[in-house]
């Protein structure tokens, strides 16, 4: 068999990798309920047609179980989730949950191995980047309750890149809402799909860590490959979660690494502003209003740009047509720059700055 038609069986395994067989029509007698039934599963009680005498094989299930190893296994989708993570997390939002162990479930049994092994095998360079003790806090305030918050994600890794994968959510159903796959995804089904890539990362980086401790890489520099190696792994995902082409997927990741970025700018700033002097805020109240304004025509010129490129409008309306709503916000943000660049020239700069 030549490399070309390995390389397509994979894809089409990836595309589709169960079978099904075909239901009996042998009538059979629910030990349980009594129910008579044909297949699988009675439709009363929802017992398997294969209960009844205990086997060797039934006391080999119950252990399986016991570790999650049994239907819905946990190793079976890991592995779905390494070779074929887009399609995985596609066939379980379209609800086909049997195929998956449950999810937030896999996420905290695979963090807790993933942690657990990676302190065993090569303590030095987990224990560079993951903190045993967190520092106490001292802070006190607002920045005690952030501060806290921080040191607890620090203490839960698991939920920490959680949080961190989160922050995808909203962007993500902003700018793919209109795929040529999974189109119109809800927010729900956002949050699993980054409980999915999580575990996938998590994975990735314990196998890359294996890899690359054992070739005599010191711990920032495995640090710096398993971080490199995070964008390659979410494009793969969401190319083939959503169907674009690798072009498609990659400016429309780049759309939501610019959302992500103009947020964390807008807190920078507004951080900045309350740093300043007691009765700053009350001489130039106008500010915070002029940075919301800049921010959110920011937000408006990018999702409306993108919704446009989306939907493809300019066949319809026009080309001109078409980026008149894009042109407006930039326009907005524009004057708001220059309002704000005349009332106190060169301290917006500094505070993006800071």
């Amino acid at each position: 068999m030549s490399l070309k038609q390995l390389y397509q069986r994979f894809r089409n395994w990836q595309r589709q990798p169960l079978s099904y067989k075909e239901i009996s029509s042998e009538l059979r007698c629910c030990c349980n309920c009594g129910q008579e039934y044909a297949g699988a599963f009675c439709p009363r009680c929802g017992q398997k047609a294969k209960a009844g005498r205990i086997t060797w094989t039934t006391a080999r299930n119950g252990l399986l179980d016991l570790f999650g190893l049994g239907s819905r296994s946990l190793p079976y989708s890991v592995w779905q989730l390494l070779w074929r993570p887009g399609y995985f997390i596609s066939d379980y939002i379209n609800g086909m949950w049997q195929v998956s162990f449950p999810p937030v479930k896999m996420l905290v049994i695979v963090a807790l191995l993933v942690f657990f092994m990676g302190q065993l095998l090569f303590p030095e360079y987990w224990g560079a980047v993951i903190e045993d003790q967190p520092a106490t806090v001292t802070s006190t305030g607002v920045a005690y309750y952030v501060d806290s918050a921080i040191g607890w994600l620090s203490a839960h890794p698991e939920w920490g890149i959680l949080f961190i994968f989160s922050i995808l959510i909203l962007p993500t159903w902003f700018v793919f809402r209109h795929a040529p796959r999974n189109p119109l995804h809800t927010l729900p089904q956002g949050f699993f799909i980054q409980v999915f890539i999580t575990i996938q990362y998590f994975v990735w980086s314990f196998i890359l860590s294996l890899a690359l401790v054992w070739t005599g890489m010191n711990a920032q520099q495995v640090w710096a490959v398993s971080v490199c190696f995070l964008p390659l792994m979410v494009i793969v995902d969401y190319k083939q979660l959503f169907g674009y082409g690798w072009m498609g997927t990659l400016w429309r990741l780049a759309a939501i690494v610019v959302i992500i970025a103009l947020s964390l700018l807008l807190i920078a700033v507004f951080s900045v502003s309350l740093d300043q002097p007691d009765g700053y805020l009350v001489e130039h109240h106008y500010r915070p209003i002029f940075i919301i304004m800049t921010f959110a025509a920011g937000f408006g010129t990018l999702l409306s740009l993108t919704d446009a490129i989306n939907r493809r409008s300019w066949r319809e309306r026009g080309v001109w047509r078409s980026m008149l709503l894009p042109l407006l916000f930039f326009m907005v943000m524009v004057i708001c720059l220059i309002v704000l660049e005349i009332q106190r020239p060169g301290e917006f700069i500094q505070a993006l700055l800071k």
